[in-house]
């Protein structure tokens, strides 16, 4: 057990002190690094234990969120249209419907899976919205669809920010972001599988079922089986990871601890509690909210192209369910980009710079996609900027959580993060079917909009740099007994303490 310090009625642990004064000495953010070989093992085996079991099963039900949310696009390459009695603009108009009920509801959702426990609401979400999924198969015209766009957008509310939320406590800051690219990065799987499913898939016919019919059913059963596997394979927390051996369970708790060094409340493994603070903590902190706003501009391409990157192509030459097909490549290529991008930023601890240049290869796609008059060409930047899309949203997550220590907190902003989803009601109204087939006019303005998100995602790192060289300046004649007060001062805590270094 390591030494501490008393300080009145509480002690503070030395070794975290020693992180946190070493960390705001070289105004580096204060961060898990294993220092022997034997805890290199360690740390790899529970980690490997963890992506097997956790982010596998996140990361397969984030591919079946994507193909449930995005398969009335696919499907709008069929006869779906027609044997719905649908117009054309109710499949951009359903983008925008989904995103009434799964953009303001996202706060509330992560809030309450942290009270009631992450695998019980995940399950209780999962089979919920495959079933609204397969019901999609019934649609007889604007209403019905209407109707279960709204119900769909409520039930997959708060999924993504969930899932994010809950890596953030079983990983230390610079291991969850790959993690979380892992699991994100299925989206753009989701858009390569769901492409391919839905090709065989439209293919089934008979006096029965239509082929869009059966996507929705089968696509939504699977949807429902994962429900019932996450009520049994996640825990709870790390605490109970039944998985774990007792030494790799102690090493997972202890290093978490030493990842929130000097900034986390005693005791927090197990706590599920939200306290008035935490909403005003987030409410008052303008950076935050600021990440957030600056979110929406990269989540925007990301919805806009996953839904409608089919029909872009179909207006690049190509027909029907090979339209369908032939969006499979640049999904696949947007994983990789993500990966890679994703792996680099935890390497390098750093988050905004990595996001600007997904970014900018998104905006260099939307470029070419936009001006050229060559089908082949428009196409192969289409690959180009979907290798950059992807990033923002995984980045800017965990960028707000390693800047969130405190738990109740963190899950508030995490929440409020997943209001950047209202892109995906800006992304409705751009792609309207009246740009068709080329699309010029909501490409030119998707990259206006990447262009002011970077601009603010490079404002946000020269501010919380600033910050952090204020609180070195603050800090730095304090001795050991300032820092172990300040790490139980309950006037400040979490990132608001000045022993706290913001990541950038």
């Amino acid at each position: 057990m390591s030494p501490s310090i008393e300080n009145g009625k509480a002690s503070v642990d030395t070794v975290q002190l020693e992180i946190v004064q070493d960390a705001a000495a070289q105004l580096h953010q204060a961060h898990y690094v294993p220092q022997t070989e034997d805890e290199k093992k360690l740390n790899r085996r529970v980690n490997r234990k963890l992506d097997l079991i956790v982010v596998t099963l996140l990361a397969i039900e984030f591919i079946f969120c994507g193909i449930d949310k995005t398969n009335v696009g696919f499907v709008a390459t069929s006869s779906f249209i027609k044997d719905a009695n649908l117009k054309p603009d109710d499949i951009p108009n359903s983008l925008s419907l989904f995103s009434a009920t799964y953009v303001p509801l996202q706060p509330f959702m992560v809030i309450l899976a942290r009270r009631v426990g992450v695998k019980y609401f995940l399950g209780f979400q999962l089979m919920l919205w495959g079933g609204l999924c397969m019901c999609h198969a019934a649609i007889k015209g604007s209403g019905s669809l209407i109707a279960l766009r709204l119900l769909i957008g409520a039930a997959e509310a708060g999924f993504t920010q969930i899932g994010m939320y809950y890596m953030s406590t079983l990983y230390p800051k610079y291991d969850v972001g790959f993690r979380v690219g892992c699991f994100t990065g299925m989206y753009s799987v989701a858009g390569a599988f769901a492409g391919v499913l839905a090709y065989g898939l439209l293919r089934i016919n008979s006096s029965v079922l239509h082929g869009w019919q059966v996507v929705f059913i089968f696509e939504g059963a699977i949807t429902v089986f994962l429900g019932i596997i996450t009520f049994f394979v996640l825990p709870k927390n790390i605490s109970s990871a039944w998985f774990l051996t007792p030494e790799e369970r102690a090493h997972a708790i202890r290093r978490m601890e030493i990842d929130l060094a000097g900034t986390q409340e005693e005791g927090d493994i197990n706590n599920t509690s939200l306290v008035k603070r935490d909403l005003i903590d987030v409410a008052k902190d303008w950076k935050k909210l600021l990440t957030v706003i600056c979110n929406i501009t990269t989540v925007l391409p990301v919805t806009a192209f996953t839904t409608f990157l089919p029909l872009i192509v179909q207006g690049m030459g190509y027909r029907g369910i090979q339209a369908t097909l032939m969006s499979v490549s640049p999904f696949v290529v947007g994983t990789i980009g993500l990966l890679m991008i994703v792996y680099s930023s935890d390497h390098f601890r750093e988050r905004s710079l990595h996001t600007v240049g997904g970014m900018c290869l998104g905006i260099v796609g939307c470029i070419v996609m936009a001006t050229s008059t060559d089908k082949d060409l428009r196409y192969g930047f289409a690959h180009v900027c979907m290798a950059g899309v992807f990033v923002g949203g995984p980045l800017l997550a965990v960028w707000l959580a390693g800047n969130t220590p405190w738990k109740g907190t963190r899950s508030v902003v995490m929440g409020v993060n997943g209001w950047s989803n209202i892109a995906g009601v800006i992304a409705g109204q751009i792609f309207k079917h009246k740009y068709a087939p080329r699309y010029e006019v909501p490409l030119i303005i998707t990259m206006v909009i990447m262009a002011s998100g970077i601009c603010g995602l490079v404002f946000l790192k020269i501010m919380y740099k600033l910050e952090n060289k204020k609180r070195a300046a603050i800090i730095s004649n304090w001795d050991e007994n300032d820092f172990a007060a300040e790490a139980l001062s309950e006037e400040r805590r979490g990132d608001q303490r000045r022993t706290f270094m913001y990541g950038t």
